[in-house]
């Protein structure tokens, strides 16, 4: 579903690109149209058929084409509010000594000018020399209009817009009874300047000549009244923003009910999916006949706990939070070390760097693995030490770092497991539902309006936009769920708990005189992210003798004395097993595209 609307919103953009930022095409200095010639046939209903025979000469060879700009829609006289649309058709391009291919592209300008542009040539292909000669024909309608009961074509032949000088212009007009007058100006825009025009039964013929770039020639053409029909032109309301995108009750109720629509899924979906927890008891009781309400206690309000919840450390700080996963590794580490299933050794290694060790390298040495709880924990010391009794922590080989990899993958799969089993999910409220259908048809209506209007169309990007947010916040809300009143009541002791560590100094603990506490809580310091804080206050425990000077599991140099400041063992073994986790070595056994990264480029 997501990579589906993510391909959706990747369409919009895209539309957005090609129908309105596409950068028009230039000529180059120097070329000329030696002689242009145009042929209009008025038809019976109305319309036109237009033929083009354009002889161009390039300023240079290794050219690949010529394009053509046709008018679609102009303000209907200077200062006037309305605008007039123009039909193009039945597009023909022909040469028979160039490449012929030809590109439609449908651009505008500010709301009121719009024009197609015809890119006629081979992308792959030059032409042979510097000449070529091109044929373009169309159906025109909306060209005629009526002034005081008679028909005319009046028309800007050529156009305004080219960049090539033009030689020698020849326009010819047919019409079902002749043409009863004829008027023929060239130029630069507002030019008066006349060109000659001749006017009979057969038609009207009109001749300019020595046009520089930016000029052309503009006819007029009367034919005689009765003699056409539908000799109107298609006059509307001068273009906006509004009118461009096509603002109005419908489309701006329909997005506007779409966002509420998903709001109230996206609102929905989150209270149905809040915390269940155990009423009438104190936060962190697990009281299974207690009646089970939605979770409404700030996390301010749940006391502080003295004693580790009965849970894994890592099982207990994920519960707590999904941020956790990449520290369970090393707090699972120091758990089996106090449980005596393995010992840790530093050995310094001078003229080395290790992550925060300064200069020791650290190896787990396998001791007892019956001592290791039998779940998860065990497996992971099993897959990472009893394939050769040990295995290095920091900067292992690449053998080890890959042990240690698919360990620590096992580990994490295991642990998420676990608190899975204290979440569930509720299924999504009707009004997600709703905001599913709304998101949909708004996105499909999207490419469609933006398709028509670009660029004012834009703006459906906005109601868009927090549609498919809030429809990807009601999938992730929904994957995520809500803990059960017994996961709600673990993660209240998790909380308590972190708050004792993250509190509590050294002279306000609370434990026997010789217990080990800091292996005891190292663990959750270091699923809470507080091992640095743990270690200083129990520091202070050491120089004390109120706990022992090292830790039982481990040998090195001395312990409290080792790291420097604003370090930690607990940290240091973090950033060193999460290196391990994510990435299989490249120190004397990598391989190319291994490590973290990657991607490529090129040029066109």
């Amino acid at each position: 579903m997501r990579s589906m609307l993510r391909g959706m919103l990747a369409a919009l953009f895209g539309t957005l690109v090609v129908l309105g930022a596409a950068a028009p095409a230039s000529a180059e200095a120097g070329d000329r149209i030696t002689n242009f010639a145009i042929d209009y046939t008025i038809r019976p209903d109305g319309s036109v058929d237009v033929v083009e025979s354009i002889a161009y000469q390039f300023a240079s060879s290794g050219r690949h084409g010529i394009f053509r700009e046709l008018i679609t829609r102009q303000p209907f006289g200077d200062g006037s509010e309305r605008d007039v649309r123009y039909g193009i058709s039945d597009i023909d391009v022909q040469s028979n000594d160039a490449p012929d291919d030809v590109e439609k592209s449908k651009h505008s300008k500010g709301f009121r000018h719009e024009w197609i542009e015809l890119q006629i040539g081979d992308p792959d292909e030059t032409i042979s020399g510097d000449r070529a000669s091109y044929r373009i024909s169309y159906r025109l309608t909306g060209a005629l209009r009526t002034v005081n009961g008679v028909p005319e074509l009046y028309w800007n032949a050529t156009g305004l817009g080219w960049d090539a000088a033009i030689d020698r212009v020849e326009v010819r007009v047919a019409a079902p009874e002749g043409v009863v007058a004829a008027d023929c100006y060239q130029g630069a825009a507002g030019s008066t300047q006349t060109c000659q025009a001749e006017a009979g039964r057969e038609g009207a013929t009109f001749t300019a000549a020595g046009l520089a770039a930016r000029q052309g020639v503009t006819i007029s053409a009367t034919v005689p009244a009765g003699s056409v029909r539908n000799a109107e032109p298609d006059v509307v309301p001068a273009g906006t923003f509004a009118g461009q995108a096509h603002l109005g009750p419908a489309t701006i109720g329909v997005s506007v009910l779409a966002v509420l629509l998903t709001a109230a899924g996206a609102i929905g979906m989150h209270r149905a999916n809040r915390d269940r927890r155990y009423a009438g008891v104190p936060p962190g009781v697990i009281e299974p006949s207690a009646p089970v309400v939605i979770d409404d206690i700030e996390r301010d309000a749940i006391p502080v706990r003295f004693n580790p919840p009965d849970l894994p450390p890592a099982v207990g700080g994920r519960l707590l939070s999904s941020g956790t996963a990449s520290r369970a590794s090393a707090a699972t580490l120091i758990e089996l070390a106090n449980h005596g299933v393995l010992t840790i050794n530093a050995t310094p290694q001078p003229g080395k760097e290790f992550a925060k060790t300064d200069g020791l390298q650290r190896t787990a040495v396998l001791a007892d693995l019956s001592k290791a709880p039998a779940d998860y924990r065990r497996a992971f010391a099993q897959d990472l030490l009893e394939p050769g009794g040990e295995i290095v922590l920091d900067q292992p080989d690449t053998d080890q770092a890959q042990r240690f990899q698919k360990a620590s993958s096992a580990l994490s799969k295991a642990v998420g497991t676990q608190v899975e089993s204290f979440r569930a999910q509720a299924g999504p409220p009707r009004s997600g539902l709703l905001a599913g259908l709304a998101a949909l048809v708004v996105v499909i209506g999207l490419i469609i309006v933006i398709s028509q209007t670009a660029p004012a169309g834009a703006i459906y990007l906005v109601p868009g936009v927090l549609v498919v947010g809030g429809l990807l916040f009601v999938l992730a809300r929904r994957s995520v769920g809500y803990r059960t009143p017994q996961g709600r009541a673990l993660t209240d002791q998790v909380v308590g708990f972190r708050r004792y560590i993250e509190t509590a100094e050294a002279g306000q603990l609370r434990f026997e005189e010789g217990q080990d506490i800091f292996s005891a809580y190292l663990p959750w310091a270091i699923m809470f992210d507080l091992a640095d804080r743990w270690q200083a206050v129990c520091a202070e425990l050491a120089a004390a003798g109120r706990i022992p000077a090292a830790p039982i599991w481990y040998s090195g140099p001395a312990f409290y004395d080792t790291y420097s400041a604003g370090s930690s063992f607990g940290d240091s073994l973090n950033t060193s097993t999460t290196s391990n986790s994510s990435s299989s070595g490249s120190s004397g056994g990598g391989s190319s595209g291994g490590g973290g990264g990657g991607g490529g480029g090129g040029s066109w």
